[in-house]
């Protein structure tokens, strides 16, 4: 089952509370009715770094108890559906350990233990080998009825374009630097043979095996991916995130997935 949900509209709503905020110094978010962790992970993470901003609850009720915990908590707990906004370990070992409590929230519904391991994987190597991040956050959220998990991880670090042009390799653009990530070239331009960001081959694990989309949205340069191809594009200004968001949808599967290990 291939989900429909556009991941970058939730981002687009981000970023918009995000800028009248920013003017105002009200996070007004009255009218929301939900809160997918595309959206919440940068909202959660937006009011952790600006304390002198108002956060205006929700009018539901629900939905406003749903943001408090998701928002304060840090640690997992007794509730099987969810895993609240978590800060990633200075170390990747202790990362992984962490990751791997992410993994097998998924496993039942997504395919068995080894159906996400690759792709959360590369994630946590790329953020420890090329984002120099300060802080990097996860959280996830199981959908039974819509039959689906969605998990965002964001780090603050100097962004993929920023790598590249930390190691002095030309970009045309925020969007061609997601295009050169995406042919697996590394910004360790000195290393023969070294492994790049591995983004192609992890990202085809998780559109043609499970199903799944992703958005990568990373300084000013943008990603859709779902099993009918890969999207590219430049964002503007106003709408440029300072660090990396990934956020992903797997649709529950029937059964353990094989993953076939692509490789391009």
């Amino acid at each position: 089952m291939q989900i429909t949900r556009d991941l970058f509209n939730d981002y687009l709503k981000f970023s918009r509370l995000r800028s009248e905020a920013l003017v105002t110094k009200k996070l007004d978010l009255s009218d929301m009715d939900w809160f997918y962790p595309t959206l919440l992970l940068p909202l959660g993470i937006f009011k952790m770094d600006h304390h002198d901003i108002q956060v205006i609850p929700p009018r539901d009720h629900n939905v406003s108890n749903y943001f408090e915990i998701i928002t304060k908590s840090g640690e997992t707990t007794g509730n099987k559906s969810y895993i609240p906004i978590i800060k990633l370990p200075a170390t990747r070992e202790e990362a992984e350990e962490k990751l791997r409590e992410l993994n097998y929230f998924a496993a039942k519904e997504c395919g068995g233990v080894n159906a996400l391991q690759f792709f959360i994987g590369e994630l946590t190597e790329n953020i420890y080998e090329h984002s120099d991040f300060s802080t990097a956050y996860v959280m996830a959220q199981k959908y039974p009825t819509m039959k689906f998990l969605e998990f965002c991880i964001i780090d603050d670090g100097i962004t993929i374009p920023g790598s590249y042009e930390k190691a002095g390799i030309p970009i045309e653009s925020d969007k061609s630097a997601i295009e050169i990530a995406l042919n697996g070239k590394s910004t360790k331009i000195l290393e023969e043979n070294e492994r790049g960001f591995g983004l192609s081959s992890s990202i085809d694990e998780l559109t043609l095996d499970l199903g799944g989309t992703c958005l990568i949205v990373s300084r000013k340069g943008s990603l859709r991916a779902t099993d009918g191809g890969n999207d590219t594009f430049n964002i503007d200004e106003g709408h440029k995130y300072p660090g990396t968001l990934i956020s992903i949808m797997v649709p529950f599967q029937k059964g353990p997935v094989e993953i076939k290990g692509r490789w391009r």
